[in-house]
């Protein structure tokens, strides 16, 4: 799958000369090694190139691969059985400015991709070629713009208030101050709404891998839905209202569909991810050359292979506990439906495409199981992953997957969280949730008639964590619901090893050496002073 081909090892050096100067003089004269802004954006080739490096950024497998599914570990979804990014300590708590891990490398990966993004912008907006129309240069901004706010969000939903940084910086100015929250807000939906107003209106399966106008109104719908609950777990109203219109709007078009396989959706060798009618944007991974090769065993280790993910991503019991029998009942060892010696016999049948037990063959044949064979929980982590063989086990170059990063089940989930608080349990809520679980390859009964409004929220919520599980949510989630420090204090009997949250964790803390830096500049978090 492509997105106008991907050439990203030309970029490197272009950043390097835009970002390395000590003096103007120094700026005004072209390297005779490197390539200059002047000499390099001639054409609308060298444009559309610069814009494939600004995509190539969600490649990173550090924010994505790794990242998205650990995210379900901070919550109460799973653990992490390694040190990777020091998830596990970092759960136990306490967390400080410098407990490191994920901490650093949000902050540090963020601004980093926001800094190409910047660069190509002002580019963009200096260039005079006849042969990018304006009409053009507006598509390509709403684009780079849109990928900043999917960086910035990140950076607003750990940190709250951090640097604001919108051009492309130089020695003189490298240390920024930290801006008020709010201030970041405001420049999210400023991005954001420009990409909307000016992005392609059409399938994003039709679009090429460019993000399209229903991808800016999903982010739109996030970072609404994160700041729509008080802090005594109401619902805004006004906040849910806008969730509703913005979703609606994206199922009103019916460019969108559930796809008749969950599994197809995360697995390439299926040959059902190009085209998929449920795809609103996706990391696109195409083997064998436009992975950097550095990453190549990095990719490999989650979308790959059988290996790293069932032994160091360890699902937890509780969560294994969330799904359904197959009927619609709730997961119970009294239920006659029960069976201890299959534990996915009559159940969702999400969960044996989420999860696996013992050993696993893939649709290749082949048969592995986790690197640590004795899951604490007894069950390990399949979603993500696709088969291999003992000598490519940690290699993606020979899979050519994508990684969802927007799917239509989301929008409905959206649609009906929001249109539940604002309406209460109506047709349109029914039918948007129901959507999801007649999925072909799942065909769960719908949800039973005439729930109350509070138990339909728990209704959606329970549909949330099954369906989006490791995809990067429930962290937020649990989170924007206001019972982060109810449900993420848990004993280690619960979650292999104790969890711990503070409610001073909704933010987290700057990274220390950000801070020791700055020559004063940036001030840490208040409650981490």
């Amino acid at each position: 799958m492509k997105i106008f081909s991907y050439k990203t090892r030309f970029f490197s050096a272009l950043f390097i000369i835009l970002l390395s100067s000590c003096s103007k003089d120094f700026l005004d004269k072209n390297p005779t090694d490197q390539p200059s802004t002047k000499t390099f954006y001639t054409s609308k080739n060298s444009i559309d190139m610069a814009l494939t490096a600004c995509y190539s950024t969600t490649q990173d497998v550090t924010l994505t691969v790794f990242l998205l599914p650990a995210y379900d570990c901070m919550a109460d979804n799973g653990m992490i059985q390694t040190t990777w990014n020091n998830i596990p300590t970092l759960t136990q708590g306490p967390i400080t400015p410098t407990s490191g891990g994920y901490i650093d490398m949000v902050y540090s990966y963020s601004y980093r991709h926001i800094a190409r993004y910047n660069i190509f912008l002002k580019t963009l907006s200096e260039y005079q070629g006849a042969d990018v129309s304006n009409e053009l240069k507006l598509r390509y901004e709403a684009e780079a713009r849109l990928l900043r706010a999917m960086r910035y969000f990140e950076l607003y939903k750990f940190y709250g208030s951090v640097p604001l940084v919108t051009e492309p910086l130089t020695m003189e100015n490298q240390y920024q101050p930290k801006v008020e929250a709010n201030k970041i807000l405001e420049q999210i939906n400023a991005d954001i709404d420009f990409s909307i107003a000016n992005l392609a209106d059409v399938s994003y399966a039709g679009n090429v891998g460019h993000l399209v106008k229903a991808s800016g109104q999903v982010l739109k719908s996030r970072v609404l839905l994160f700041d729509a609950y008080n802090d005594d777990r109401t619902a805004k109203s006004e906040v849910m209202s806008k969730v509703k219109a913005v979703t609606s709007e994206i199922i009103s078009k019916n460019y969108y569909s559930i796809a008749p396989s969950y599994r197809g959706l995360f697995c390439g060798e299926l040959g059902k991810q190009e085209g998929n009618p449920e795809f609103i944007f996706s990391v696109k991974y195409l083997a064998p050359n436009n992975v950097p090769a550095s990453n190549y065993s990095e990719a490999g280790r989650y979308i790959s292979s059988a290996g790293s993910p069932g032994g160091a991503l360890i699902p937890l019991k509780n969560f294994a506990n969330e799904y359904e029998f197959n009927n619609g009942t709730p997961f119970s060892v009294s239920n006659p439906l029960y069976d201890a010696t299959n534990v996915y016999k009559n159940r969702d049948a999400r969960m044996g495409k989420t999860l696996f037990t013992g050993t696993v063959t893939y649709e290749n044949g082949y048969t592995g199981g986790p690197i640590t064979p004795n899951s604490p929980t007894g069950y390990s982590y399949y979603k993500h992953i696709q088969g291999s063989d003992a000598k490519d086990i940690y290699n993606s170059q020979n899979f050519g997957s994508d990684w969802p990063l927007m799917r239509y089940a989301e929008v409905l989930l959206m649609y009906a969280e929001s249109a539940n608080e604002v309406d209460g349990p109506s047709t349109a809520v029914y039918n948007a949730v129901n959507q999801i679980r007649a999925r072909g390859d799942i065909l769960m009964p719908p949800l039973i008639p005439g729930l109350s409004k509070d138990q339909m929220r728990v209704a959606i919520r329970h549909e949330r964590r099954i369906e989006l599980a490791f995809e990067g949510f429930r962290y937020d989630d649990v989170k924007r619901w206001k019972i982060a420090e109810t449900l993420l204090n848990m004993p280690a009997s619960e979650s292999v090893i104790s969890k711990s949250f503070a409610k001073k964790n909704y933010h987290l803390p700057l990274p220390q050496a950000e801070i020791d830096i700055s020559q004063g500049v940036l001030i840490q978090n208040p409650d981490y002073q």
